[in-house]
């Protein structure tokens, strides 16, 4: 899971440095008959920006020799602006290097997990995940202006993530004018030991929506990292297939075994209900935007379903703790005191006295 993690984070970090529109000029673009790539039967989240970009794998599941430029150009012949975002390109995929001084490496998530009890070897489920994710870019100096917000319980606290996105090196809210790019982790769960059916529309909307940067889940024992679906397919990225290492410390190490030529379709009844879904927005106003075309998409909801997959609320997380335990406490007043008001009042007999 640590690595398909590593997989979302590396998509927030291409939208947030690279913006959404960017594509490596050196995509691999290889059809594969497991997914009908160019004739779509049903609307889905498919585009340049979700997969043919430049999705940091950990499988490597391409080799150079798959490789086809589509814009027929050779790195000598990039113009400044070009090779500019090359260069950014490359930076970011160090950063996930398999090297201990790797921020965002497999040797720092592991060492960070150990603050919740997981050693190397251990199972992460997604919700784990994503509290190391928001540990690592908090301890890393070359992504200042980013930071994760976790939900608590599937709820998305906005007056919580507006502070976290003002603050910057102890300043207040009120003191911060500075907005600072915000990825937002929801990890949730999707039914019982199975997915439920009913939830299965409003992953497709959340996938559609341009702010949603995926999810991390798989089906059981199986991490994967999710980017779109096909009807009632989910398109994902398998982070298992092993490759020869890539030092990435030495200058213009190889890039082609980073990307993927095509994702594989997983239906969505074996897709395991534990996951975590990641949202992107660099700045207040997208903040806004994500925030009502998310409440739209959890809108998706048979009628008859009572429970949304998650919620946005207003306040801070702390005014809604405190609501609940000041609820909780007054109802458990009125009950004992209702109790204790219709009890009827016990008559004394001999038993009540004790024989000096």
């Amino acid at each position: 899971m640590l690595r398909s993690g590593q997989m979302l984070l590396a998509q927030g970090l291409m939208m947030h440095i690279l913006t959404r529109g960017w594509i490596w000029p050196y995509a691999p673009l290889t059809p594969d008959s497991d997914i009908d790539i160019f004739r779509p039967r049903s609307p889905s989240r498919w585009s340049s920006s979700s997969v043919q970009q430049a999705l940091i794998q950990t499988d490597r599941s391409r080799g150079p020799g798959e490789l086809r430029r589509i814009h027929g150009s050779s790195p000598a012949t990039l113009d400044h602006h070009t090779a500019e975002k090359e260069q950014q390109h490359r930076r970011i995929i160090s950063w996930f290097g398999d090297h201990p001084m790797a921020p965002f490496g497999i040797h720092q998530l592991v060492e960070l997990g150990k603050t919740a009890g997981k050693k190397a070897g251990d199972w992460y489920g997604p919700s784990i995940v994503a509290h190391i994710l928001r540990k690592a870019v908090e301890k890393v100096h070359e992504v200042k202006d980013l930071s994760v917000y976790v939900a608590q319980d599937c709820t998305v606290y906005k007056a919580d993530v507006v502070r976290l996105c003002h603050s910057e090196a102890g300043r207040s809210v009120e003191s911060s004018s500075q907005w600072k790019a915000v990825i937002i982790l929801v990890p949730v769960r999707l039914g019982g030991e199975t997915l439920n059916p009913v939830y299965m529309d409003c992953v497709k909307e959340l996938l559609k929506l341009e702010c949603c940067i995926g999810i991390i889940g798989g089906k059981p024992r199986h991490s994967l990292y999710f980017l779109g679906f096909q009807d009632d397919f989910l398109l994902y990225l398998d982070p298992h297939y092993c490759q020869p290492f890539v030092d990435v410390t030495k200058d213009n190490f190889p890039l082609e075994s980073f990307h993927c030529s095509f994702p594989r379709k997983l239906p969505f009844s074996k897709m395991d209900p534990s996951c975590t879904v990641g949202f992107y927005a660099r700045n207040q106003k997208e903040f806004e935007i994500l925030c009502s075309e998310v409440t739209e998409a959890l809108m998706s909801l048979p009628s008859k379903e009572k429970y949304p997959v998650f919620t946005f609320a207003e306040g801070p997380s702390q005014d809604y703790m405190q609501e609940e335990l000041f609820s909780c406490f007054t109802e458990k007043t009125a009950a004992l005191s209702q109790s204790s008001k219709s009890a009827k009042p016990k008559r004394r007999s001999m038993d009540d006295f004790v024989l000096l």
